[in-house]
């Protein structure tokens, strides 16, 4: 099963969904690499609040089709 990583930021209300193009092979592969990405973003956007989460391609694919259809960015309804 491969992951991709997904970032949710938030700068007040307005949040925006970003995700690498990275596939990971494992869960636990995509969760460390989640640390470094945690560290960068609050060095850079201080002011900000997020989320990150490791989902299934399966997972990825129906919280991105929300997106295309016009929903907010929200954390994913069964986050992993």
């Amino acid at each position: 099963m491969q992951y991709i990583m997904v970032i949710l930021i938030c700068f007040g209300a307005n949040c925006q969904a970003i995700w690498e193009k990275t596939y990971y092979t494992s869960k636990e592969e995509c969760l460390s690499a989640t640390l470094p990405v945690k560290q960068y973003m609050m060095e850079v956007y201080p002011q900000s609040s997020g989320e990150i989460y490791c989902m299934t391609e399966e997972q990825f694919e129906a919280y991105n089709k929300q997106l295309l259809e016009g929903d907010k960015p929200t954390a994913p309804a069964d986050p992993t």
